[in-house]
């Protein structure tokens, strides 16, 4: 997707991963990172997973379950960082791809955005929270390595959502995310930009998968 002279490699809960040199600064301790950022309460991130395996490339996308917030509401997976057991951010991003979707992060590529809203609590008052998100490869994208690496073909990547969370998921083309932009007949309804702007996040990874 990307190259890199180099990357470090960090752990998560016996899982590898790699880390694209520019982004080394993720992965100073947890506690670090939100100690310097004072401004906010909450912390969280989102994965961007992309399929090569067709002749353009496809982004994972999840639609929330009818019983949690944003009901409907499509989105790449992610959520909230959790002090207590994440080491680093990035940590957090690997947690949650594996919870929310099944796939084993490879790779972190590059950052997409950082969005930042106030969320206002049912019981009163309201915090500020910051989300950055991620182009992350996951291991079920393909098989074997160096000459012998082959792309999974996209229906073939073993998906595994949960339940409580999420009830659909579809490889989504960008021309499909831009009819949702445009049209409110679109096949993806997205969370309002006031909740991060999941829309223009996703066709801003699909312009740094395309090199543009």
């Amino acid at each position: 997707m990307f190259s890199h002279s180099s990357s470090s490699a960090s752990h998560y809960n016996n899982m590898t991963y790699s880390v694209a040199p520019h982004l080394d600064y993720f992965t100073i301790p947890l506690a670090d990172f939100t100690t310097a950022r004072p401004e906010f309460e909450g912390f969280g991130v989102g994965a961007y997973i992309f399929s090569r395996a067709d002749l353009t490339p496809r982004i994972l996308l999840l639609q929330r379950a009818l019983s949690d917030s944003m009901p409907g509401c499509w989105e790449g997976p992610g959520g909230a960082c959790e002090p207590e057991s994440d080491k680093t951010l990035l940590d957090s991003l690997v947690r949650e791809t594996l919870e929310e979707s099944g796939l084993h992060v490879s790779r972190v590529v590059d950052l997409v955005a950082v969005d930042c809203w106030e969320h206002h609590r049912r019981s009163g008052g309201k915090i500020r929270i910051v989300k950055y998100s991620f182009i992350v490869d996951v291991y079920e994208s393909s098989q074997g390595s160096g000459e012998k690496r082959k792309l999974v073909p996209t229906a073939e990547i073993p998906v595994q959502l949960d339940a409580k969370e999420h009830q659909e998921f579809d490889w989504a083309t960008e021309d499909s995310v831009q009819l949702s932009v445009q049209y409110a007949n679109g096949p993806y309804r997205f969370p309002l930009p006031s909740i991060g702007h999941q829309a223009q996040n996703i066709l801003q990874a699909f312009e740094l998968v395309n090199g543009r």
